[in-house]
């Protein structure tokens, strides 16, 4: 008996199924060029034409989309006699699945002795290959082919993932450097001044950029204190002085923020700000730092949209390839803040690909019960600078300070 959809596969998947589903309906029902509508399908989807059509054999047979889910209702018969399974299970298990990790082509060797032996027809290599999979799982293979423990770990699962059900509740902030994927800048006449530095503040529940923070130099106590100010309040004014005519509504007061260990997120002017406004903090520090996935893909994101750019760096030197990035730059840091504006706020109005919403919209959905704040961006910019106390020297009669 098939089981139901939502009996054997997640929410998540079966969202995923029938939005593909709808994008091949409209291949099948359309009039146009067939070609044409699995190309727009594959950008719809994030896939290759390859994978459009795979689905679409897939699909055009019962038009369901249990057919479209991982596995599906598919029972791939195997080709292979019970005879020779059997004994590449046996030598993959007595000759690869070993510490020494020897290369899997001296074991199908092997098998493929072993099955003319007995009279069998030997498999390839790649049926070898393929067999792997369905025989071991990957913990297996990391605990019996590898000493290093860590490949083990990273394997397993890992408690503490950042949860939020409602905006504000978890927040979370990073930085980046601009030698990721980033443009150079340039300032007065085309002179090379250097790569900036990005710091932005991201809801978990919906996935909205707060705020950023575009400076030149590392990151520190001020960029973080911009950062915020500009995270806790309206953003009208500042839009009206870049020159920007999209809205940008997303604001308020985090309950928890999420960072990293730097040592600009461990001074007393961060942790007072912090106290003063009732926020509370939160630290992934070793062995927690998979916490900080919301902020970091958003931080890659906006890099591989400013990476269009004249002058990107490149992820890497290989990646940059001999290019001349500092000669070809050619924006100001004033557009290179305004390029780094309307990508968040592009993005605040995209689709999700892992949660398949759109985060304005559930901006709109849900704040309208979260208790406003009129905090002006001056004084949240002051609360998070350090500062220091000095006393100022009694004065005599003559004005002149006294010893």
């Amino acid at each position: 008996m098939k089981l139901a959809p939502a009996a054997s596969h997640s929410d998540e998947a079966w969202s995923t199924a029938r939005r593909a589903a709808r994008e091949l309906d409209k291949i099948l029902e359309g009039s146009g060029s067939r070609r044409a509508a699995i190309v727009r399908a594959a950008a719809e989807l994030c896939l290759s034409t390859r994978q459009v059509y795979n689905l679409l054999a897939r699909y055009r047979v019962d038009r369901t989309v249990t057919s479209l889910l991982p596995g599906g209702d598919r029972t791939r018969k195997k080709r292979l006699q019970p005879e020779i399974e059997e004994i590449i299970a046996t030598t993959l298990r007595e000759q690869w699945l070993v510490l020494e990790a020897p290369p899997l082509a001296p074991v199908v060797a092997e098998i493929r002795a072993r099955c003319e032996e007995a009279g069998l027809s030997p498999p390839s290599y790649l049926t070898v290959a393929r067999r792997i999979p369905a025989l071991f799982g990957p913990e297996e293979i990391a605990k019996k082919r590898s000493a290093n423990l860590k490949h083990l770990h990273r394997l397993r699962a890992r408690p503490g993932y950042i949860h939020a059900a409602h905006p504000l509740d978890v927040c979370q902030i990073d930085h980046t450097p601009t030698d990721i994927n980033f443009v150079e800048v340039v300032e007065g006449g085309g002179t090379f001044v250097g790569r900036a530095y990005l710091t932005i503040v991201t809801d978990v529940a919906t996935r909205c950029i707060l705020g950023f923070c575009l400076t030149l130099e590392k990151p520190s106590a001020l960029s973080v204190a911009l950062c915020l100010a500009q995270a806790l309040c309206p953003k009208d004014e500042w839009l009206v002085a870049h020159g920007i005519e999209h809205g940008w509504p997303m604001f308020g007061r985090p309950r928890l923020l999420v960072t990293d260990s730097a040592k600009e997120f461990k001074g007393n002017a961060f942790q007072r700000g912090c106290e003063d406004y009732g926020i509370r903090i939160r630290y992934r520090d070793r062995g927690r730092v998979h916490q900080g996935g919301v902020v970091e893909r958003l931080l890659g994101k906006l890099n591989g949209v400013l990476a269009t750019q004249p002058g990107s760096t490149g992820r890497s030197v290989a990646d940059r390839d001999q290019y001349p990035a500092e000669r070809r730059a050619g924006l100001s840091f004033a557009d290179l803040e305004q390029c780094v504006a309307l990508a968040v706020i592009d993005h605040n109005l995209q689709q999700n690909a892992r949660t398949l919403r759109v985060p304005a919209s559930e901006w709109d959905r849900q704040t309208h019960e979260l208790v406003r704040f009129d905090d002006d961006p001056m004084r949240v910019l002051l609360a998070f600078m350090p500062g220091t106390e000095r006393r100022i020297p009694a004065l005599d009669d003559r004005g002149r300070g006294w010893p």
